[in-house]
């Protein structure tokens, strides 16, 4: 074999490691690229993921301010409850005074009209008696507007409880909402975070 023939062959040697050797670094540098951009996109998705779990945070600080907001509610619809319970019951009671008062009047009126039939001499005692009888009447009267006034608050009351009641519903069911919002939410922050750590798995 001549020597120009061995030159050329080591001249093509060269050659070719040199092409090797570009072609090696330039994949290591695109390998390094793809590396960077995967890095900077899993970081992005990792800020991303970070905001989600922080809104679904605040979601849940915010349906449980709406749960103790709603038990509060609860607790007042409750107390008004009792209240216009209560005030029934107390005119019932002088509803029924009332009417013993009636009877009473219109026991006295009628024994007030046979004692003026029985003689002129208990005249006195009939006027007496039956003056105590319009009295008693006017009494069962005052107690008998009392009892309706009484009444119709306690009637004012049950309305303002149910109202009361409604209103509270209404936040348990919106609070419910939030819940489930940030619990969705939540999962979704944690499928971007599982998804980010598998598109970088060198990134820790």
């Amino acid at each position: 074999m001549s020597t120009l023939a061995i030159v050329l062959i080591v001249i093509g040697a060269v050659i070719v490691i040199a092409l090797a050797a570009v072609l090696v670094r330039r994949t290591a540098e695109n390998r390094r690229r793809e590396r960077e951009r995967l890095r900077r996109e899993a970081a992005g998705h990792r800020q991303e993921a970070e905001a989600h779990a922080l809104k679904a945070r605040e979601k849940r600080e915010e349906a449980r301010l709406e749960h103790a907001g709603a038990e509060q509610d609860g607790a007042a619809a409750k107390e008004h409850r009792r209240l216009a319970e209560e005030r029934e019951q107390g005119a019932a009671a002088v509803r029924e005074r009332a009417e013993r008062e009636r009877e009473v009047a219109s026991s006295s009126r009628d024994e007030a009209g046979r004692e003026r039939e029985l003689a002129e001499e208990h005249a006195r005692r009939a006027r007496e008696r039956e003056q105590t009888a319009t009295e008693a009447t006017d009494r069962a009267l005052r107690l008998d507007r009392s009892a309706s006034s009484g009444y119709e608050d306690a009637q004012a009351q049950r309305e303002v409880a149910e109202k009361r009641a409604g209103t509270v519903e209404e936040r348990e069911r919106r609070a419910e909402e939030a819940e489930d919002r940030a619990r969705r939410e939540g999962r979704a922050a944690g499928l971007h975070d599982q998804r980010a750590a598998e598109r970088d798995p060198d990134a820790d």
